[in-house]
């Protein structure tokens, strides 16, 4: 069993992660590669998820640069943990985790589909004659839409063939999804059968340590979303261990022994001088600020107990119960997740507004802490095209003043 760390393990985390590393991305497929899935989000208060996970890991990133690699068929949209952008050479394995979603699918969804096989079918006939289409050139609402899940039938329709793997997302346009036959969209060579069971194993554990660089149990059966580990171990936490303690044994995987860590970690043999050997984060790095479904935070057990970093997204919360804010985005500092930041950005009038700015770490109170800060602040601004930098609320209050001298 190995012993390591907590700075080491956060530090070599980061480092695989591509967010503090001396070997950094250096295009989208290399993030895709380097941590598998990338989220898409619909939340746009500032730029939308996808984005800044890219951004936050490779400078030079525009938005929606992922769209690109997504229409050249680098990358393909499907059911991860979430609704993800995958490297497109892991197809594979979604075959497998789709053949399970004629009894996964929720009840309701598939009820519907029972009862609207005529105009399913119809639906996927007019893609198959017409090529790429989407929700706007199908059917006609009969009334207004009440909201998300008030679609049209023929909007339901392509969902439910995008589900059940009949048809693809070829790209999005404006984020809006443009549908195809799945043959028709996963590029000459990939191979579409589906993976059998043991590989499906391998892979789901080979990706979460790879994508992670470390995880315990929880992350193995939550990294790839549940499903996987459903259906291969039951959901079960010592299913999921037995499985890498056989790993282990073969010489494959290692035991990590995280001090200040509960949980029982393993990693790859291969990763085992780099996890001892980790210092990556600079005193002088600018800040990072990280979408809420960043990798390393959208399961919110994992910055609990590697960061001691307690996190809700509160746009989901009513107001008056609300802690910080409607979307606030966690702040890496170094390798610490040291504070909080309610942002919103006003794309017509150029301004980045923080509402407010919790400096949670005494680190980001220095001299040099704030520099960082100012340098991160001011990047994340310019990726967002702000000319204009308002500051409300800081928390300590203590740091109010100085905060704001920062941007004026």
């Amino acid at each position: 069993m190995l012993e390591a760390t907590i700075q080491q393990a956060r530090s070599f985390i980061l480092d695989v992660q591509g967010l503090r590393t001396k070997n950094p991305c250096r295009s989208v497929i290399d993030i895709a590669d380097r941590i598998h899935s990338i989220q898409i989000d619909t939340i746009s208060v500032v730029s939308r998820s996808h984005n800044l996970i890219a951004f936050n890991r490779y400078p030079e990133y525009q938005e929606g640069d992922v769209w690109t690699l997504q229409k050249e068929g680098k990358l393909f949209e499907y059911w991860s943990h979430a609704a993800c952008l995958m490297p497109m050479e892991t197809y594979p394995f979604y075959v497998w985790r789709r053949s399970f979603y004629p009894e996964e699918l929720w009840a309701s969804f598939r009820k519907w589909g029972a009862e609207n096989k005529e105009i399913i079918d119809e639906v996927y006939k007019k893609v198959k004659k017409e090529g790429v289409t989407n929700s706007a050139s199908v059917g006609e609402r009969k009334t207004k839409s009440d909201g998300w899940w008030d679609w049209k039938v023929e909007k339901r329709a392509l969902e439910y063939l995008y589900t059940t793997g009949k048809l693809m997302v070829a790209y999005r346009e404006n984020f809006q999804k443009q549908y195809d036959l799945a043959e028709r969209v996963v590029p000459a060579g990939v191979d579409i059968e589906p993976m059998s069971n043991e590989e499906a194993a391998d892979f789901v554990v080979e990706t979460t340590l790879r994508a992670l660089g470390i995880g315990s149990q929880m992350d193995i059966r939550t990294y790839l979303g549940r499903l996987p580990a459903r259906k291969l171990w039951n959901g079960k936490k010592v299913e999921v261990e037995a499985f890498l303690d056989e790993k282990v044994a073969d010489g494959t995987l290692e035991i990590v022994s995280i001090d200040g860590a509960k949980d029982q970690y393993y990693t790859h043999q291969s990763n085992v001088d780099s996890l001892l050997n980790q210092n990556v984060a600079s005193d002088e790095d600018p800040i990072k600020i990280l979408t809420p479904f960043d990798n390393i935070l959208r399961e919110r057990h994992f910055p609990e107990q590697l960061w001691n970093f307690e996190y809700t997204i509160e746009c989901y919360v009513p107001a008056p119960k609300r802690v910080y804010g409607y979307f606030v985005l966690p702040i890496l500092d170094g390798a610490k997740l040291a504070g909080r930041v309610d942002a919103k950005v006003h794309r017509k009038e150029g301004t980045l507004e923080i509402k407010s700015l919790y400096l949670e770490e005494k680190s980001l109170q220095s001299s040099e802490g704030l520099e960082r800060l100012r340098q991160g602040v001011a990047d994340f601004a310019a990726f967002h095209s702000c000319v204009r930098i308002e500051v409300g609320t800081v928390r300590p209050r203590k740091m109010t003043k100085i905060v704001r001298s920062l941007f004026q």
